[in-house]
């Protein structure tokens, strides 16, 4: 056992913790710290209990008044806490604690810029980082910079430059939880060292209480207040005293899927896809099942332009709304989400729908556009039009399959390719070349940034086989603008 894990092991004793002696802190410079099972563990077993006046939150820190008095709150001030708290050094409450984190997490926000570009090139995350970059920066200069740059403010200004915020964003993002309505999110000692399995963790964690009240926000500033006059002459059995009297106050960490002995231990982050990994914790999984790809609406546009006017793009895109469709959105950013396996999000598929209709059809439907509320009374209206009232063999369902033409099947893959040329003119061999030789360890940044484009670039290629199966499949006449399509009888649409 390191010196770092038992002078932790000591911290949580003196601060009331109980924490099973199955569990086993491991601690490697390659992989940080694990926990394993010493023994067998079932499920229902309670392996930790963990007092919420023991996470470091903006309620618990020594900061607190100071972000009381300039508005600090959320993971804004939960950073400031951070940096606060280690600027206190061994004064800290949390020194055992903080000593045994490192100092940034390896999440693209602390990545240079240049490794921005070069390392997320075309992916999900390209975009994102360098607006977040760019917001902490504005967050940094407005909230915290006149904070030490007051004349009362009594610690040294380098331990809160921007790069120490930086740092302390990247622990909020990777490792804070989310403990009740008074505390907010904070930092939880013990729950965060348990590794992340998409969909087969073994412990759960959980609050007895999720209520708080009044009393208990008295309690904890007592408890601050005494700790922080003598944190020394604490004993570790006033502690525990003070700690386990109110069982409201606790937080558990639980077993719900079995673990043998010698095993890891995991705790699960949620269903993430590979770029939401990356971004919030610094790793990725490879063959995620929660993988998506986005295909920017502006991306769509730019490829409708290239067979279209400006114009045409425009009216088809207004008259796509005015039926009440849209995207996801996303820091100023309407996207269309593309899912593991290939399909489509179906707001894309109605949109290219709409554009290669012709033009008697558009008309009619621009007119009975304002009668419709939701997209899914519109996606009724399409198909009972189109269908000139005769008898469809499929069931439309959504009406993705009546959507399906095969001018949308090729605007797909179409629109594949043009995603994929984001990534630069290395292809996915390339790719699969580097990550062979890639070491996870010593060339994390890459690896991980590998592990993604490729995910995301397999997700296109299932684009292109969903959109190849689909056109298959489909027998009908397609919808584009041709010059030997002069009849107006939508029926001939599904025939």
């Amino acid at each position: 056992m390191s010196r770092r894990i038992r002078a932790f092991k000591r911290w949580m004793t003196s601060q009331g913790f109980d924490f099973s002696d199955a569990l086993e802190f491991a601690d490697s410079d390659a992989d940080g710290i694990c926990v394993r099972a010493l023994c067998g563990l079932r499920e229902g077993d309670l392996v930790a209990t963990i007092p919420k006046r023991a996470c470091l939150t903006i309620r618990t820190s020594g900061a607190r008044e100071v972000m009381d008095g300039a508005g600090l709150a959320g993971p804004l001030g939960l950073s400031f806490a951070i940096m606060y708290e280690r600027a206190l050094g061994a004064a800290s409450l949390w020194y055992g604690y903080l000593q045994l984190l490192p100092e940034e997490e390896s999440v693209p926000l602390v990545w240079s810029s240049g490794e921005v570009d070069a390392l997320l090139r075309g992916t999900e995350l390209h975009k994102i980082v360098k607006e977040d970059k760019k917001l902490l920066r504005e967050d940094w200069k407005e909230c915290i910079k006149p904070l030490i740059e007051a004349a009362d403010f009594e610690l040294d200004p380098s331990d809160f430059g921007i790069d120490r915020y930086f740092a302390a964003k990247s622990l909020v993002s990777s490792r804070s939880f989310q403990i009740d309505e008074y505390h907010g999110s904070g930092m939880v000692p013990l729950a965060d060292l348990f590794n992340h399995k998409t969909g087969l963790e073994n412990v759960h964690f959980t609050s007895v209480s999720s209520s708080s009240s009044d009393d208990e926000s008295d309690v904890d500033d007592a408890f601050i207040e005494e700790k922080q006059s003598k944190p020394e002459e604490q004993s570790t059995s006033d502690a525990g005293d003070s700690f386990s009297e109110d069982n409201a106050a606790n937080l558990e960490m639980i077993v719900v899927r079995d673990v043998e002995a010698g095993d890891e231990v995991f705790n699960t982050y949620g269903y993430m896809g590979n770029a939401a990994l990356l971004h919030r914790y610094g790793f990725t999984e490879p063959n995620n099942p929660f993988d998506i790809v986005n295909i920017d609406l502006n991306l769509v546009l730019q490829w409708c332009t290239s067979s279209f006017s400006s114009r045409y793009a425009r009216a088809r895109l207004s008259l796509w709304r005015r039926l009440n469709y849209s995207g996801c959105m996303s820091q100023n950013s309407e996207y269309f989400e593309v899912a593991s396996d290939g399909e489509p999000q179906f707001e894309l598929i109605a949109l290219l729908f709409i554009i290669f209709i012709p033009e008697e059809a558009y008309r009619k439907l621009n007119y009975a556009a304002d009668s419709f509320k939701d997209g899914g009374d519109a996606t009724k209206m399409i198909v009972a039009k189109m269908s000139n009232g005769r008898r469809i063999h499929k069931t439309p369902g959504n009406g993705k399959e009546f959507f399906l033409t095969r001018n949308v099947c090729g605007a797909l893959v179409a629109l594949a390719d043009v995603r994929e040329s984001l990534y630069g003119s290395d292809s996915l061999e390339d790719d699969l070349g580097k990550l062979k030789i890639c070491c996870p360890v010593q060339e994390r940044k890459l690896y991980h940034s590998l592990v993604l484009r490729l995910c995301e670039r397999k997700i296109l290629q299932n684009l292109r086989a969903y959109a190849s199966r689909q056109s298959k499949m489909n027998k009908k006449e397609t919808f584009g603008v041709r010059k030997c399509f002069k009849r107006t009888n939508f029926s001939l649409f599904y025939s």
